[in-house]
């Protein structure tokens, strides 16, 4: 199997702190999540690879027993535990195989603090190193108890709320279950994405299963996602668009005075940048020229005047 070099892959000294250590995996968390580099292939390993070396990093017992190998080692070398090592902890912690998983859902884990893929996707450097620790979470062995089952349940948010963050209570009911939660929605969730509660699930002899939440982001038809950015349609009068004007409008930080340039044609849209998604991408106000649908005589006589007078051939 391959050495893993884990701070080197989450771009830190040995001595980092742990303060450091979480800074540094959140930021490289969120520039690599698959859900937001869709067009970059390698997303999803490094996403992977950050969540692991986050995973025993941030955890003084696994941290301490990977120090234990020494600073030696390089990247991708080839590695084979140091004679004796397996009983530097009092166990034998080698020799067992890997379990990966192959799914491909990803998640926050933001009642941990951590991210990792769904069901399980740690290398087999991971596991040889650290199955003993990670049995609970993996399923029995060994003579260990089961632990609970996982519940899953959807929250319904306004796109207002995944911009600046919400709190929700969660009422649970179910076998051997019930609790209500308070639980923070981060800002940037976006549909589909799942938030992961460790020990919140069904009780069991070994230790409580997680609870998942998956957001469904609302729709009340005022704004519409693509990617990160946030569209919104705004009418305007013919006589403002074509003279131009400055309108207030709401946008999911608040209102904000557009300016609106003379000439300006149904279907264009105005960016404001940065005002995207979770301040990642931008919102682009579209415009949608509205006519009036019954005329007095007087707006008649205008419209028929400009006409006439006009060289405007659309």
């Amino acid at each position: 199997m391959e050495y893993k070099d884990y701070y080197k892959i989450l771009g830190i000294e040995r001595d980092a702190s742990q303060e450091e250590i979480k800074k540094r995996y959140r930021r490289l968390a969120r520039e690599c999540h698959p859900d937001t580099c869709k067009n970059d292939p390698t997303a999803e390993k490094r996403f992977k690879e950050v969540g692991e070396a986050y995973e025993v990093l941030k955890d003084p017992e696994k941290r301490k027993r990977y120090d234990a190998l020494g600073s030696n080692w390089q990247e991708g070398q080839s590695f084979r535990p140091p004679p004796g090592y397996e009983n530097v902890f009092g166990e034998e912690i080698f020799g067992r195989q890997g379990r990966s998983g192959r799914g491909r859902t990803f998640h926050f884990d933001f009642g941990q603090g951590s991210a990792r893929p769904g069901g399980g996707g740690f290398s087999d450097f991971f596991e040889s190193l650290f199955g003993d620790l990670d049995m609970g979470a993996q399923g029995p062995g060994r003579g260990q108890a089961a632990r609970g089952g996982d519940l899953e349940t959807e929250v319904e948010i306004t796109l207002e709320e995944a911009q600046a963050g919400t709190n929700r209570e969660i009422q649970l009911q179910g076998a051997g279950t019930a609790k209500r939660l308070s639980v923070r929605i981060p800002s940037g969730a976006y549909d589909g994405m799942r938030i992961r509660l460790a020990g919140q699930g069904n009780p069991g002899a070994g230790g409580s299963g997680d609870l998942y939440l998956k957001i469904r982001l609302s729709s009340n038809g005022k704004y519409k996602l693509e990617g990160n950015d946030i569209i919104e349609d705004l009418p305007v009068s013919p006589w403002d668009a074509a003279l131009g004007i400055t309108k207030e409008i709401q946008t999911p930080d608040g209102t904000y005075n557009l300016k609106i340039p003379p000439g300006i044609s149904s279907g264009q849209r105005l960016r404001l940048k940065g005002r995207g998604l979770a301040h990642k991408g931008d919102l682009f106000v579209q415009i949608r020229i509205v006519l009036p649908k019954d005329l007095s005589s007087e707006e008649k006589r205008l419209f028929a005047e400009l006409k006439r007078v006009s060289s405007f051939n659309p």
